[in-house]
């Protein structure tokens, strides 16, 4: 055998050797990769089925997520109901507090104008205290006064009172004497007439005060008049007054009583209506 033969065949052996151990090495992996295969195949049998099942559980909590997503849906709209109700709520105390603040935007002007009121109320206060007061002082002097006043007129009330009872006595003795007067002139009115010289001349009127006399008609009874002087301002019986209203002469006054203050008298010669407040004047030039 030549030495080329010796090595093919001894590679020839060592590559069929080779090629055995390969193919039993091959041969036993196989097996371990079948029954690798196998296990592969159960446990992904079992982690289909596990899988399946993840799937399952998956929906359900799918399905419970959705329910769940739905609940928190239907609550978040009925949320935002609220927050709109609560933005339109907010809104309308926002408005108030806007009423609110101008309200007490004009409470503090108010409050500012009545402290001015009040100052000058205030004052005006003082014032018046110190009005009252004057006034106080003023009205218990008036008092005082009054109390003076008031005895004053009591007395002069009593004063008045003897007054009148000694007019009365007066206006009563001047009446008996004028019954007497008349008396007397009935008598000399049916006594037999005489002679001048027998008589006696009837003295003239003679005035105690010099110059005219003048006055008013006080009151007008018929063809009788009284006026508004007397015995002080220098009448007596007899006298003659002319009465005018202006420059109208209405007639005479002969005066037949006289008293200290007024006399009275008949009305004679008159040319118009005599009134009281007509003027009357004596002069015995």
């Amino acid at each position: 055998m030549s030495p080329m033969t010796k090595v093919f065949v001894v590679l020839t052996s060592v590559l069929s050797i080779a090629v055995s151990c390969l193919f039993i090495s091959a041969s036993a992996q196989w097996h371990n990769w079948r029954a690798d295969a196998q296990e592969m195949a159960t446990l992904r049998d079992a982690a289909i089925t596990n899988q399946m099942q993840m799937v399952v559980a998956a929906e359900a909590a799918l399905a419970m997520k959705d329910n769940a997503l739905a609940e928190k849906d239907r609550e978040i709209v009925k949320l935002v109901d609220t927050q709109r109700e609560r933005n339109d709520e907010i809104a309308a105390q926002r408005s108030e507090l806007a009423a609110v603040r101008s309200n007490l935007t004009a409470s503090e002007s108010s409050r500012t104008l009545i402290e001015e009121i009040l100052a000058v109320t205030t004052g005006e206060r003082g014032g018046l205290q110190k009005l009252n007061l004057a006034l106080s002082t003023e009205n218990t002097e008036l008092q005082t006064r009054n109390i003076s006043l008031n005895d004053r007129t009591l007395e002069l009330t009593a004063n008045v009172a003897i007054l009148t009872d000694e007019a009365r006595d007066l206006q009563e003795k001047l009446f008996a004497a004028e019954q007497n007067n008349a008396k007397l002139r009935t008598r000399l009115a049916s006594a037999p007439r005489g002679t001048d010289d027998e008589r006696g001349a009837r003295p003239p009127v003679v005035s105690t005060v010099a110059g005219p006399i003048k006055g008013r008609i006080v009151d007008v009874d018929g063809r009788y008049a009284s006026v508004n002087v007397g015995d002080t301002s220098g009448v007596v019986a007899g006298m003659k007054f002319m009465i005018y209203r202006g420059t109208t002469y209405l007639g005479d006054l002969v005066v037949d009583r006289v008293r200290p203050k007024e006399a009275g008298g008949r009305l004679e010669l008159l040319s118009g209506e005599v009134r009281p407040g007509d003027p009357i004047v004596y002069d015995e030039n």
